[in-house]
């Protein structure tokens, strides 16, 4: 199954359904803020990284810049190896398979004027217009095969290279990454301000002993920091 153009342009590709994370439920924690429901148990060693407040990242990417550290770490032990993507599917950015992005449900657009009076019919149409196509052009069609059904939540799935779990930074970033040989898995739970890591000790150490990550150790029972 082809990608997104952003997928495409990462080496990746939609999965055809939810194999390659069917090995994910069963070892994961209740449904709810642990370390452990983010990322499985069954790991040595777990860890969180903290991710930067908006106020120190403006832009509004600060999801994405905390993960892209964090992959400079797991890059050296993961080597070429496939890498597995997990999106939430309730994102407003993505539409349905087969749908035209410009119309489909999830946006809306409105004119905004500024003057003695509004402008013409004509002038508001293309207005709407420029509008329409300047998000359609960022919408991300969604996969037409079954997602990964998790407690309380569904992921669409794509494997590429370590660096394509960044192909959609510019709306989100995904809320599970894993190699295919599963040595380490990354949570990114939505609306969160830490991201859960289960690894090996080895690679663990590795994540503390950076300082720019500001990891720390933890359990499977610890709480995340995650926005109401």
């Amino acid at each position: 199954m082809t990608g997104s153009p952003h997928l495409v342009a990462a080496g990746a590709s939609w999965d055809d359904g939810p194999d390659a994370g069917a090995w994910i439920a069963a070892r994961l924690g209740p449904f709810g803020a642990s370390v452990g429901h983010a990322v499985p148990h069954g790991y040595d060693a777990y860890a969180v990284v903290p991710v930067p407040s908006p106020a120190d990242d403006p832009q509004g990417t600060e999801d994405a810049a905390a993960l892209a550290r964090l992959l400079d770490v797991l890059a050296e032990g993961t080597g070429d190896q496939p890498v597995h993507c997990g999106l939430w599917e309730g994102w407003g950015f993505l539409h349905d398979h087969g749908t035209d992005p410009r119309d489909a449900p999830g946006m809306g657009t409105s004119v905004v004027w500024t003057g003695d009076g509004p402008p013409d019919a004509a002038e508001m149409e293309r207005a709407r217009a420029e509008a329409r196509e300047a998000l359609a052009a960022r919408r991300v069609e969604r996969p037409a095969a079954e997602p990964l059904h998790l407690p309380h939540r569904a992921y669409h799935l794509w494997t590429g290279p370590l660096r394509s779990a960044l192909a959609l930074r510019h709306e989100a970033v995904p809320s599970l990454v894993w190699p295919d040989d599963r040595t380490w898995c990354v949570g990114v739970p939505i609306h969160t301000r830490e991201i859960a890591v289960a690894a090996s000790a080895d690679v663990v150490d590795a994540l503390v002993a950076d300082l720019g990550l500001g990891a720390r150790r933890a359990s499977p029972d610890d709480l995340l920091d995650i926005a109401d």
